[in-house]
């Protein structure tokens, strides 16, 4: 039984976490603007050696073609170094344990690494948020629930793991998001497929910025999917929502069968279901490299690391697909590397949850925010499968975001590549409009995955 005293004690043990909190963001805010900082939590300055620059919040030179694809801002540029598996261990501290077991495994495979440009603007009205943010944001739930943020990265100056990933979730990617892409499975064998071509919408409420954290009802993304080929497949339909409440409600999702016609519930697009369409390559959660609850994971930050990733590769997506899809791996004359500061974030299964990724490494890009880089273990605990996401530049916006992605299965060979926009077209941005809800419902899946 609680008696008077005892619900005083328990007031007052509240009041003083909510005042840390309160100090803590205070503090948070106060180093966003302090100037050492990027209004996105990115450090500005250059790094010793000056391999890094410092960032000076200059978009870049980006225009949108005919065909809708930007051009790629920094053609001009030449390798200042190669790295194969000949030269790797000069450079074992730069490299991610999945690129250096790449570059052993994969026959020419290479990083031809580019001078380092910090290509990531953002909107004011993003960077006001995040500064918001940053004095307003916290987590509950050990981790899983965010609250009291809104419209921009909830944690410039991340304090664990968690909230460096809720960073990764919720990056600026757009408002409204529209694009179609391929889907490629390359296999031990060499043979190349392509597996899936899709129309991919995304609506962001948490980006709606003429909104407020008050108003916000939790969801930060809905997504649809509509499938045009192959033959078999085409006529289907996936719709997702995401939550910034991983407690309550991580994740739904709802499928359309044009041979059923209906819509059905469906919790088979979530966690570590595979994802058919890659040919058990990828589960639902290695899209951008990590996606959806983190509630089957402790996630520890490890810090920063001076890391050699893939950034600003306008170029690889207006290339034609048969000079992207190399054997073992993407074509290395296709793939810009450099070095970047990420933060690294160990995930670790909790206790009495599963997931085949018994272990995962996400590297960050500290100017994004999202995952550029991520390795997962399976549960002999061997290094099993490395992602590899890539940047696009969209100066025109301003923002630069990860599009296409690889994963590469280092236990059986064979790699997919997803998020392929090389013959399909470019990116359409749009500002948030709420009546475009309207397409983005279980209902409206039946009406649009008809063939």
């Amino acid at each position: 039984m609680k008696t008077p005293f005892h619900a005083s004690l328990m007031t007052l043990a509240a009041a003083c976490l909510l005042a840390s909190a309160a100090h803590a963001g205070a503090d948070e805010a106060a180093a966003l603007k302090a100037g050492h900082l990027t209004p996105y939590g990115a450090e500005r300055a250059a790094n010793k050696d000056g391999t890094i620059p410092a960032w000076d919040g200059k978009p870049a030179a980006t225009t949108v073609g005919a065909n809708g694809k930007r051009n790629d801002p920094f053609a001009a540029d030449k390798p200042r170094l190669t790295i194969t598996a000949a030269n790797a261990a000069q450079y074992a501290a730069h490299l991610s344990d999945g690129t250096r077991a790449l570059l052993a495994k994969a026959p020419g495979f290479r990083l031809d690494v580019y001078p380092t440009r910090r290509s990531a603007v953002f909107p004011q009205g993003i960077y006001d948020q995040v500064q918001k943010n940053a004095a307003r944001a916290r987590l509950v739930n050990d981790g899983l629930t965010v609250e009291g943020a809104y419209g921009g990265v909830p944690f410039p100056v991340p304090k664990n793991g968690h909230e460096a990933v809720w960073n990764h979730m919720l990056s600026y990617r757009g408002q409204i998001t529209t694009f179609t892409a391929d889907k490629y499975v390359m296999t031990a064998a060499g043979d190349q497929l392509l597996t899936s071509r899709q129309k991919t919408s995304l609506l962001y409420p948490y980006y709606d910025l003429a909104g407020a954290p008050e108003q916000f009802s939790g969801e930060w993304a809905r997504a649809r999917i509509d499938i045009s080929e192959p033959p078999a497949n085409a006529g289907q339909a996936l719709m997702t929502i995401d939550y910034v409440d991983n407690f309550g409600k991580p994740k739904d999702g709802w499928q359309y069968q044009p041979g059923q016609r209906r819509v059905r519930k469906s919790p088979y697009i979530a966690y570590d279901a595979p994802d058919v369409s890659a040919a058990g390559f990828t589960n639902f959660d290695d899209v951008n490299l990590f996606i959806g609850a983190q509630d089957r994971y402790h996630m520890k930050l490890l810090g920063k690391r001076e890391i050699f990733v893939p950034a600003n590769n306008n170029g690889l997506m207006t290339r034609p697909i048969k000079d992207v899809l190399g054997k073992g791996a993407l074509n290395p004359d296709a793939v810009r590397w450099e070095l970047h500061r990420v933060w690294l974030v160990e995930a670790t299964l909790r206790e009495g949850k599963r997931n085949v990724a018994v272990k995962r490494h996400l590297y960050l890009d500290e100017d994004t925010w999202q995952a550029v880089l991520a390795d997962t273990w399976d549960s002999q605990g061997k290094l099993w499968k490395t992602g590899q996401a890539f940047t696009m530049v969209a100066g025109d916006q301003p923002l630069a975001t990860t599009l296409s992605y690889a994963w590469f299965d280092l236990l059986a060979g064979g790699w997919v590549y997803a998020g392929a926009i090389n013959e399909t077209g470019g990116v359409a941005y749009r500002s948030y409009d709420a009546k475009q809800m309207n397409g983005f419902t279980p209902a409206a899946l039946s009406s649009g995955g008809v063939r």
